[in-house]
């Protein structure tokens, strides 16, 4: 097999061109940590080229010789990007199997298509959105979807797939008759730790080479989006800090002698114990600044978690530059707000530590514009429900405190 002509393939896509052109190099550098990172192995039996899960590249030696430089260059432009997206695992999310890898296929290709057009580096063969008849700028879920609901294939659902079904195993998770084992030295292929790592940095690097261009080509820039900036929905995170905090709570059992133990020892009254009902202060940032709707949706939640726990007792304090309204509660969505200055979550907290019977589980919901007070209040555990955009850059927070972004696009 002749590598040279894969290596050359791999500069014109990484090297700036002399001059404009259908094919001229491409100059994306950002692409060579994935480039180089491909295992090529000689296979005769596929079409063109493939890839598996472990980032090795099988080649027809034959079509190698035969195909020009940038054609060969956009061939691996296509497999790279399937590995970048990790098409596979997203597969074996879905549970793609033999007889609807062919749709994860098209539905997959058609979102490289897409990434693959404003650099003139679409591969023949590689169909778009409209050739399937798919709406444009959707993801490969949402095309799999679609095409999935077609009626099924069932004939020889279980025969392996071979070297021309598609794009190899490292598109749709599913495994080709060509493809090499996982044990075979020789060609080891990349881990999935370093696939990690490649992913990432490829996706610094994209961006970096984005800003330059001053272009933002969508499916490229989403996927760099998601792997530098992962979004986690903040609901059950959110809901699980307060049950946690609160469990705990409930969980700590007091000694009293108003109901002596039913241990009975001989001349000697031994304190029985009683397990308190949590009590609850919200301390609410009422200040201009924050988001009500976001504050909503965060009440919302705490409210679901409190009333699934039971027997929980609230105090709700609104603040902005100081407490303007303390009021106990039996649900967090009857909270009324008062306030609409400046902030400082530090009066809050004061306050609320300070209350008789004193609160075991505190949390604050705030933008995070304020100052906080070197030390939480004693005997409590303190939460920060951090309300943002997702464009917005969150201020710091105590490390006293467990901290849960709560973000909205």
């Amino acid at each position: 097999m002749d590598l040279d002509r894969l290596a050359a393939a791999k500069l014109w896509l990484v090297s700036p061109p002399a001059a404009a052109g259908h094919d001229a190099p491409r100059d994306l550098p950002y692409l060579a940590h994935a480039l180089y990172a491909l295992v090529p192995v000689p296979s005769p039996e596929v079409p063109r080229a493939t890839v598996d899960e472990r980032w090795r590249l099988y080649v027809n030696p034959d079509w190698l010789a035969a195909t020009s430089i940038p054609e060969i260059g956009r061939e691996l432009a296509h497999l790279v990007w399937h590995l970048l997206a990790d098409h596979a695992a997203r597969a074996h999310d879905l549970g793609v199997r033999h007889d609807t890898a062919r749709h994860w296929r098209d539905a997959a290709d058609v979102t490289v298509h897409s990434t693959l057009l404003p650099d003139l580096l679409v591969p023949s063969g590689l169909p778009s959105a409209p050739d399937l008849r798919l709406p444009v700028d959707r993801s490969a879920e949402e095309n799999y979807a679609v095409l999935s609901g077609l009626p099924a294939v069932n004939a020889g659902a279980d025969e392996p797939l071979g070297p021309a079904d598609g794009c190899g195993s490292g598109a749709d998770g599913v495994p080709r008759t060509h493809e090499l084992p996982d044990d075979v030295d020789a060609f080891g292929g990349v881990t999935i730790p370093d696939a990690r790592h490649i992913r990432r940095t490829v996706a610094i690097e994209y961006t970096e080479h984005a800003k330059r261009r001053g272009s933002r080509p969508g499916d490229a820039w989403r996927w760099a989006r998601s792997i530098l900036e992962p979004r986690t929905a903040w609901e059950p995170l959110l809901a699980r800090a307060v049950r946690r905090a609160v469990g705990y709570a409930a969980g700590r059992g007091e000694y009293t002698y108003t109901r002596p133990s039913r241990h009975r020892t001989p001349g000697i009254v031994l304190p029985g114990q009683r397990r308190p009902v949590p009590r609850v202060a919200l301390v609410v940032d009422t200040s201009a600044s924050v988001d009500d709707a976001l504050l909503a949706r965060a009440l919302g939640e705490i409210d679901g978690v409190l009333r699934a726990l039971g027997g929980t007792s609230v105090t709700v304090y609104a603040v902005d530059a100081g407490v303007q309204a303390v009021a106990s509660i039996k649900r967090a969505v009857d909270t009324r707000l008062a306030g609409g200055g400046g902030t400082d979550m530090r009066a809050g907290l004061a306050v609320a530590g300070e209350a008789r019977p004193r609160p075991e589980v505190i949390v604050v919901l705030t933008d995070g514009d304020t100052p906080w007070p070197a030390n939480p209040p004693p005997g409590a555990a303190v939460m920060i429900a951090l309300l943002g955009r997702t464009a917005e850059e969150l201020p710091p927070t105590p490390a006293w405190a467990e901290r849960v972004e709560c973000l909205l696009a």
